[in-house]
């Protein structure tokens, strides 16, 4: 089993990707959707995933239409060393992020998470994410534990992400460049804000 090759995988499922055991025989997928834009950035997780494979590695690259103009790239993966990433992230079927998955995935983890859900308003970097609470609050400790200090955004007993200082954002940025795509690069220019 390789280890990269789970790191990897956790890695994206941070962000959009999603593993699920399907088929009669219940065997791990990997699946990943992006816009067609960003076919460019599909392709070099599809490479990094390859590389870190052990052996050939099996996968499906299809077109699914939108109603937009541009259509959605869908990539699957299947692998047996994918059952190691769905029991870490996946233990009673239902998505978690604990420390331990953190610690494993590391910066290129939140890399991947900040291509697909973070963004800079003003001087602020925040990353909107799907997680439970208990996810979130165990991605802001360990933000904080590694010297990116950030807290939970919550209202109303709902968190929904997390949100970095103003100093902390330019550290994190500094920390998350090297690994992130340059097709994702658009992600830390600064949106501006709603006035």
């Amino acid at each position: 089993m390789s280890a990269q090759f789970v790191a990897r995988a956790l890695s994206f499922c941070l962000g959009v990707g999603t593993i699920a055991l399907r088929g009669r025989r219940q065997r791990p997928w990997l699946e990943i959707i992006r816009s067609e834009t960003e076919r460019p950035y599909l392709s070099h997780q599809l490479k990094q995933l390859r590389d870190a494979h052990l052996g050939k590695l099996e996968f499906v690259i299809d077109v699914l239409p939108c109603d937009g103009f541009y259509d959605d790239v869908r990539i699957r993966i299947r692998s047996d060393e994918l059952y190691r990433a769905y029991e870490l992230m996946y233990p009673r079927d239902k998505k978690i992020v604990t420390p331990q998955i953190l610690d494993i995935t590391g910066i290129a983890g939140l890399s991947a998470l900040w291509s697909d859900r973070g963004r800079i308003v003003g001087r602020i970097g925040k990353v909107h994410t799907r997680f439970t609470p208990e996810g979130n609050l165990a991605l802001a400790s360990w933000c904080n534990k590694h010297d990116f200090e950030c807290k939970v955004m919550a209202r109303l007993d709902k968190s929904y992400g997390i949100q970095f200082t103003r100093e902390s954002t330019k550290d994190f940025i500094t920390a998350v460049r090297p690994h992130t795509h340059k097709v994702m690069r658009k992600r830390f220019k600064p949106t501006p804000t709603r006035r």
